[in-house]
This record gives structure tokens, C-alpha cells and sequence, in this order.
């Protein structure tokens, strides 16, 4: 059985040439010409402190550049959350103005058309957008995560659920995680890791310089490698080991084909969330975030 290939490349001073170099390593994006493609980035917040927050806008960018080449119909998508409407947040944090600039269209994906699923005895909606791309591409960012350890692919693909309140789906995630990631088909994952966040994620962490971009198309393969990079084991990482065991990819890093820079030699440790350590380095990021001036 052919194995899952996963790139890790470091980032030296060109983030599109890194994010080029990854996608070619894995087979290069494969389009025809024409197809709609769906891009989901990680905006979860309005604000960016450190870089540590928001999916890279040069990853998105080199992304979007790399589509255009074989079609102009490209849509970037969100949806609403706690924190505001993705509208409210796409604006404030920059990236609607520079998709303007891009001349690249945005969907809030809470008022597209939607399919009802039932999940661990819990209704969730997902956007026919997603559902019905030709090429749906996932941008995450290597970040820890209270509920979840890390969040990464997987979980970056809970963004498209329309629901503004989604933590009251945290309970459930578990079960919820696995199941996007078996019913949304990836054409392409490709994960920021230039400024990582530790500790108190997915939001007041304290950035780790990681300065690697991650490639590949199974979900679950390239969540592994990224949980490995963070010095964490992907089998204790609960939906991981959930989707694993559904079938829908491999986590033991030693079967996973990775291929150009050593992810070993570029792993770090990271801080885990709500250790002692830290809530106290998460002290200026929540002054950052809540506090600061936009």
C-alpha cells in the first residue's frame, strides 16, 4: 500500500518559494484548468499578535497565486464564531483588503446553502460550498489548542460549520473532527508554520519560531507530522487517533512517507495548554488580544 507523503520544508526568506517547493514535493497542485476552487484559511480572531494567530496572508497568497495559474475561479471562505461575524474579522485583521487587492472573491459561509449531518447525537450544517468544490484547499496553522491539544488541519476544517457558537459543540469534537475530516475531500493542505503558538492556544499562546511549511493531502497524515514537529504524540491527540482508527489515515510518523527536510532535526517541544508555565507567558498575549488597540 502506497504510503501517505507529507512535506516539510524550511522556511529561509521566500515564504512562496517554501510554500512552492512543498506542493511540488507531493505531486504539485493537481488542476485541469477552470475548476472552482474553496480556500479555507485560519481566521479565527481579528488580531494577530506576534504572527501566531492568523494562517500567514504570504502562505495565502502564494496559495492563490499557485491556483490562478490554471483558473480564475478561486474563493476564499469563513464562517461566523464567537468572536464575531467573518466578515467583522476578514476585515479586521487585513485580509479582506488584501483579497480586494488580489481580486479574489469571500464567502461567509454561515449564509451559503447547507447540508444537515448528525454527529454524536448533535445536528451540524455544512456549507454545500465546501461540500460540492472541485478543489477544496486547507490552509491551518500549527497551533496548540485547549480542547484538543493541537489544531491543525482537522480541526482548522471545524471553521466551516455554521454555527456561531461552536463551543458548544466542544464537547463532542472528538467525534465531530473525525467525521469532517472523512466527509470533506482535500484537494490540498498546505500548514503555516512559520510562527507556531504554544501553550494557551488556539488564541492567547506565546509564539514558537518554527519556520517550516507543511504539505500533503490526507488530513491525518499531515496532522501527524505536524503534532510530531510539536513534540507531541500524535496517538494521544484524541480525534487523531479517532480518525485513525475510522481508516481515514495513518499516524505512526515512521509510516508516513515524509519527504525533504528532516521533520526530527525541526521538531520542537512545545508548551502544553494550562500548564503553570504557560498561563503565565499567555499573560501579554491576552493584553494583546483583549486589551490593545486595533
Amino acid at each position: 500500500m502506497n504510503r501517505d507523503r507529507v512535506a516539510v520544508v524550511e522556511v529561509e526568506r521566500d515564504v512562496g518559494a517554501a510554500v512552492n517547493r512543498a506542493v511540488e514535493l507531493i505531486g504539485g497542485l493537481r488542476l485541469k484548468g477552470g475548476e472552482r476552487v474553496v480556500i479555507k484559511p485560519n481566521v479565527c480572531n481579528s488580531k494577530n499578535p506576534y504572527g501566531m494567530v492568523l494562517t500567514d496572508f504570504r502562505v495565502v497568497e502564494a496559495v492563490i497565486d499557485m491556483v490562478r495559474v490554471k483558473t480564475s475561479r478561486v474563493l476564499v471562505v469563513e464562517s461566523d464564531n464567537i468572536s464575531g461575524s467573518a466578515e467583522k474579522r476578514m476585515s479586521e485583521s487585513g485580509l479582506l483588503g488584501k483579497l480586494r487587492k488580489w481580486g479574489v472573491e469571500f464567502l461567509n459561509l454561515s449564509g451559503d446553502e447547507a447540508e444537515a449531518h448528525e454527529v454524536a447525537g448533535v445536528e451540524i450544517r455544512l456549507p454545500r460550498t465546501v461540500l460540492d468544490a472541485d478543489c477544496f484547499i486547507n490552509l491551518p496553522k500549527i497551533k496548540t489548542c485547549g480542547h484538543t491539544l493541537v489544531t491543525l488541519s482537522i480541526k482548522n476544517l471545524f471553521g466551516i460549520l455554521q454555527r456561531a457558537r461552536k463551543n458548544k459543540l466542544h464537547r463532542h469534537l472528538d467525534e465531530v473532527l473525525p467525521y469532517l475530516a472523512k466527509v470533506v475531500r482535500h484537494s490540498l493542505i498546505v500548514v503555516d508554520g512559520i510562527t507556531a503558538m504554544e501553550g494557551n492556544g488556539p488564541v492567547i499562546g506565546t509564539p514558537k519560531d518554527l519556520g517550516v511549511i507543511v504539505a500533503g493531502v490526507n488530513p491525518v497524515a499531515v496532522d501527524a507530522i505536524c503534532t510530531g514537529l510539536m513534540g507531541f504524540d500524535p496517538a494521544e491527540v484524541k480525534h487523531l487517533a479517532r480518525a485513525h482508527e475510522m481508516g481515514l489515515g495513518e499516524i505512526s510518523l515512521d509510516a508516513i512517507e515524509a519527504v525533504e527536510d528532516d521533520w526530527r532535526r525541526l521538531s520542537q517541544v512545545f508548551e502544553r495548554p494550562y500548564s503553570l508555565k504557560a498561563s503565565l507567558k499567555s499573560l501579554r498575549s491576552i493584553g494583546k488580544v483583549y486589551l490593545s488597540p486595533r
